[in-house]
């Protein structure tokens, strides 16, 4: 992906004298504020600006944007085509012209059905250069209530064609792994259960419809003939994926428990972006919801981020590779959130670096997956345990008629499990099983656990959390600031329900209540 994500931008990037060349600096500009000046007048002004930089750099303006090159200029030969790169552009109108006082006016924009472009072929708005030219200055009226800061750039059909080919592609390969992130998500919450991966699912819908139509091909696929609609698509889309990954947060993060203000927060501003979708869809002007959305994700980011961390160094590690993931893709997306706001110039690195990195987390639903299995290999073991100790105590003297154990020294082997347990500590890993304890005192499974059964008349993951609770009970009392979740975790237990409850049923009382009451000491 990353290897794509370089040759895409190169080529994006690349200025080829012949083929691929960025124009915008030939440009002069003029703002009307008013506008509506016609282009009679426009044509009359004597004061034009210079554009020095290498884009358009309007930022949100309800302004006019006009633009004047001359037509003898390199990059504006007939034929060629002028692509506007930025998909979101509302109306762009080319004045060009073909006879004395005659101008050949085209458009395009997303306000335009796709059809009806000028250059319906392209996926960016473009125009392709009259084949006649009589005059010296040629024109392009820019209005729109999306952000005017984007490159010109100036193509030869072979250019144009290989850079939509390989967008095409690339788009495409990012959408197949992308759908099979919502097919993983989906696992989970039918699999086994786990309702946050439902808000997972509907938050990569949103994103990749979100991408998809801000720099893919959705425009071209999806809603071709609907400028309305595309003209909201992207916005209603960003905005609406806030609560779903924010629910999803709330419950992966268990924030309610953990971290209770972080959670109201989230909670107000997932409802605040939910009762902008409908504003969106009704408003005129989209401005003020495209800034209340890049601001709700620009606070958000270091609130998701820092709870995350504070998480993790609590003890919870199965969120490491959520850090990973979404501290990657949230790092990156600042940088285009401040492109949004027009604090950073375009780039297409800086644009699509989003887009390419919101895939890897592929890799968290993998690691969450692979978690999930640990976990059901644990319950395996255990239920295997179970098994091999079913009888009841009245069949103590028929269990073991076959024992597994008549050329084992018990007692050795018993002190020998006693002594591991208590220098190495395995127990604070969740991780232990019945296999690898056996395997650590040179046993097979059926002798460890009818080892403990007649020894010592406990399963496996009894005496297990024997050790467990009893390393719990000093960190509750040495510890008095530490978390109960991280101290679930530092001494075994996979989660803060299961610690509850082996807890309480070994001393009676839950871990806060032990840690609570006076007599600790004496416990």
């Amino acid at each position: 992906m990353l290897v794509l994500f370089l040759l895409f931008t190169g080529t994006s990037c690349a200025s080829n004298e012949s083929g691929n060349q960025n124009v915008t600096n030939q440009f002069e500009f003029f703002q009307d504020p008013s506008t509506v000046i016609p282009f009679d007048q426009i044509q009359k002004l004597k004061t034009w600006t210079s554009i020095s930089k290498g884009q358009l750099s309007f930022n949100f303006t309800n302004d006019v944007i006009w633009l004047r090159a001359k037509t003898t200029e390199v990059g504006f030969s007939q034929g060629r085509i002028l692509s506007l790169e930025w998909k979101a552009l509302d109306f762009a109108e080319l004045y060009y012209p073909i006879k004395p006082k005659e101008f050949q006016t085209l458009g395009t924009g997303d306000t335009i059905p796709k059809s009806k472009w000028t250059f319906p072929e392209a996926l960016y708005p473009s125009f392709q250069i009259p084949k006649e030219n009589s005059g010296e200055y040629f024109y392009i009226r820019i209005q729109s209530k999306s952000l005017i800061s984007f490159p010109i750039r100036s193509l030869d059909e072979r250019s144009l064609n290989k850079h939509m080919i390989l967008e095409t592609a690339v788009t495409w390969l990012i959408l197949g792994v992308c759908a099979v992130m919502f097919v993983f998500a989906l696992f989970y919450f039918f699999a086994f259960g786990l309702s946050e991966f439902f808000f997972y699912a509907g938050y990569v819908v949103c994103t990749v419809l979100w991408y998809n139509g801000q720099y893919g091909n959705a425009y071209d696929v999806l809603w071709p003939e609907s400028p309305w609609w595309q003209n909201k698509a992207i916005l209603v889309f960003s905005t609406l994926g806030i609560p779903f990954s924010f629910q999803f947060v709330r419950m992966f993060l268990n924030t309610k428990v953990n971290n209770p203000r972080i959670d109201k927060i989230l909670l107000i501003m997932g409802i605040v972006a939910l009762v902008c979708v409908p504003a969106i869809l009704t408003a005129y002007t989209t401005k003020i919801f495209s800034r209340i959305a890049t601001y709700i994700y620009l606070i958000s980011i270091p609130l998701i981020l820092g709870t995350a961390l504070q998480n993790y160094f609590k003890g919870e590690k199965r969120i490491l590779f959520f850090l990973i993931s979404w501290g990657s893709y949230f790092i990156v997306s600042y940088n285009t959130m401040f492109y949004f706001l027009g604090i950073l110039p375009y780039s297409t690195p800086l644009l699509y670096s989003a887009v390419f990195i919101f895939p890897i987390d592929l890799f968290f639903l993998l690691f969450n997956l692979l978690q999930k299995y640990e976990t059901l290999e644990g319950e395996r073991n255990e239920i295997l345990h179970r098994i091999l100790t079913l009888n009841s105590d009245s069949d103590k003297s028929t269990r073991y008629a076959k024992s597994k154990l008549n050329s084992v020294n018990t007692e050795e082997s018993l002190a020998k499990l006693e002594s591991w347990m208590r220098t190495t500590k395995p127990y604070l890993d969740e991780k232990l099983d019945l296999e690898i304890a056996s395997n650590a005192v040179g046993l097979t499974v059926q002798q460890t656990s009818e080892l403990l059964n007649s020894k010592l008349g406990v399963s496996f993951r009894s005496y297990l959390n024997s050790f467990r609770i009893t390393e719990a009970k000093k960190v509750l009392k040495e510890n008095p600031d530490a978390s109960i979740l991280s101290i679930a975790y530092a001494t075994g237990f996979g989660s803060k329900t299961a610690f509850n409850v082996e807890f309480k049923k070994a001393t009676g009382v839950s871990p806060l209540q032990y840690r609570q009451s006076e007599d600790v000491e004496n416990r």
